[in-house]
């Protein structure tokens, strides 16, 4: 097996989910992070928090 494959959901840890799920929420909503945080489920500051955590 090579190790260049994709990461599956196996493969990710939560970190690495979230990162991403927050990413793709993000992108949806065209930067907007009000809506992104709304349709996470969070408030803004929760979100901006998880963003500097990640780096985002």
């Amino acid at each position: 097996p090579s190790s260049e494959k994709a990461p599956t959901a196996a493969t990710l840890n939560l970190d690495d989910m979230e990162r991403s799920t927050i990413q793709r929420a993000i992108d949806k909503n065209g930067g907007n992070i009000s809506k992104a945080a709304k349709e996470l489920g969070l408030t803004r500051a929760s979100l901006y928090r998880r963003l500097e955590k990640y780096g985002l």
